[in-house]
């Protein structure tokens, strides 16, 4: 669920009128009616029930009201801290980090650029792929991190490369792929397997596994990567994941082969031709010139395979 979710969710609700709604967010009511649908999806039901013209809350609309209304307003009390903080001359920097990128690396350069710039209010906004483009054009992010896989580009959104990630298999300590060099995905179809729900390259692999007439035997699905990692943990079963994603050490990890082992690109990025404020300018070109190659050795045994 992301904040831009909440918001549109309850101006549809208070309305009970999308085209209304639509207008009131500033938004066009395909991208309103889009981002609803897909936290309906989310949540896995519907929160509205649609009568022709008509519009009411579900059951599930009623009961959602009340948690996305507690939800707002403690981004509302932060806001509010936020504000406080900028009336003694600071900067503000929304920053988004797509969901399946780890913390290890990205929180090195972001302790580096606060030490620097003691003055500048880091906001850090958990997002998906999909929410990117609209975030940062409509200026509700100032940058974000984003993956990309292969020529993987988005429209309107200027990128910089800062470093690569390999996909690997994850998988509890004591299991049999850690007697592997490298495991393949026909390995991993032997295996109960642990569905990141929000993984950039879960559909291709998915459909490998349908052209190969494997059978993929799903033990849980989650959006939460730290649930997926402690789920592993436990030997419910293995997961594919980017290597940098990897918390904690009492998870085990080999390198994955085979035609989704190509690595992803971690990039920034920012609106393509919108100036930007220069406490923004030089959280972008400091990412760029940042020593990621340095960060990745850093992270030391938590980079090597248990």
């Amino acid at each position: 669920m992301e904040f831009h979710q909440v918001r549109y969710f309850l101006m549809a609700a208070d309305n009970l009128n999308f085209t209304r709604a639509a207008e009131q967010c500033h938004v066009s009511q395909p991208a309103l009616t889009r981002a609803i649908k897909k936290l309906e999806g989310e949540l896995g039901g519907e929160l509205f029930i649609r009568d022709g013209r008509s519009v009411t809350l579900s059951p599930l609309g009623n009961v959602m009201r009340e948690h996305c209304r507690r939800i707002q307003e403690t981004q509302q009390m932060a806001r509010s801290v936020a504000r406080t903080f900028l009336d003694d001359g600071a900067s503000e920097i929304n920053v988004g980090i797509m969901c399946t990128i780890g913390p290890d690396v990205l929180s090195a350069f972001l302790n580096d650029f606060g030490s620097r710039h003691p003055d500048v209010l880091l906001i850090l906004h958990d997002i998906g792929p999909e929410a990117l483009p609209e975030l940062l054009l409509t200026g509700a992010l100032d940058s974000a991190f984003i993956a990309l896989h292969g020529n993987q580009s988005f429209k309107e959104i200027s990128t910089q490369n800062l470093f690569e990630e390999d996909m690997v298999v994850a998988f509890a300590n004591g299991h049999r792929f850690a007697t592997k060099p490298e495991v393949s995905l026909f390995d991993v179809a032997e295996e109960m397997y642990v569905d990141r729900l929000k993984c950039e390259i879960r559909q291709p692999f998915f459909d490998f596994m349908d052209e190969n007439s494997l059978h993929l035997r799903v033990a849980c699905s989650s959006q939460r990567e730290d649930w997926i990692q402690e789920l592993v943990i436990r030997g419910l079963g293995v997961s594919v994941m980017p290597r940098f994603s990897i918390t904690t050490r009492r998870l085990g990890w080999r390198t994955l082969t085979g035609p989704l082992s190509k690595s992803r690109r971690i990039t920034i990025a920012s609106a393509r031709d919108q100036a930007l404020q220069p406490p923004v300018n030089s959280f972008f070109s400091e990412a760029a010139a940042f020593e990621w190659d340095a960060a990745l050795g850093a992270l030391g045994e938590n980079a090597t395979p248990q």
